[in-house]
């Protein structure tokens, strides 16, 4: 179990926020962070340095407009989980950010202690790449569960 006194955190921000959350990370007393100013470089971090959270902040993006291009999960492909901290969270963007591979979508003027549990959580959800890569796409896991319980019925009606 990670916690956070012993993690590795990027955080993709630029300007006051990215001052923000380096004095938040402080309070919280994270082992390392380092700051990044786009998600791409983020993306080549996460496969070379393997960090343990990522945080990426969209304070520009308008709640009705289009995604940014750069919206995945920069940790997606090495299993590192990563928050979306946005200015306003919606349900559209809840699932958006969830199809993109974000642990979580949160406000980003959400309190501290919050912050901190979200953190937490998402520590805990941390997977090896090898899990991530293998990562079954959810209709073919659908597909799969089916059959599953198709074969427990016919093994129980066999049974009898």
């Amino acid at each position: 179990m990670k916690s956070i006194e012993r993690a590795h955190i990027v955080v993709v921000a630029g300007g006051e926020q990215r001052l923000i959350l380096a004095a938040d990370l402080c309070r919280m007393q994270v082992a390392r962070a380092s700051f990044l100013p786009c998600v791409a470089e983020a993306r080549d971090f996460c496969r070379s340095d393997s960090p343990d959270l990522c945080l990426v902040v969209f304070d520009d993006w308008v709640v009705d407009a289009a995604p940014p291009a750069e919206i995945d999960a920069p940790g997606r492909d090495a299993g590192v989980p990563s928050l979306l901290l946005i200015e306003i969270v919606t349900p559209y963007i809840r699932r958006l950010a969830r199809h993109c591979g974000y642990f979580a979508a949160v406000p980003s003027r959400i309190e501290r202690p919050l912050l901190h549990r979200r953190m937490s959580a998402a520590l805990q959800h941390r997977q090896s790449r090898a899990v991530a890569q293998a990562r079954v796409p959810s209709a073919v896991s659908a597909g799969v569960r089916r059959l599953a319980a198709e074969a427990a019925e016919l093994r129980k009606a066999t049974r009898h």
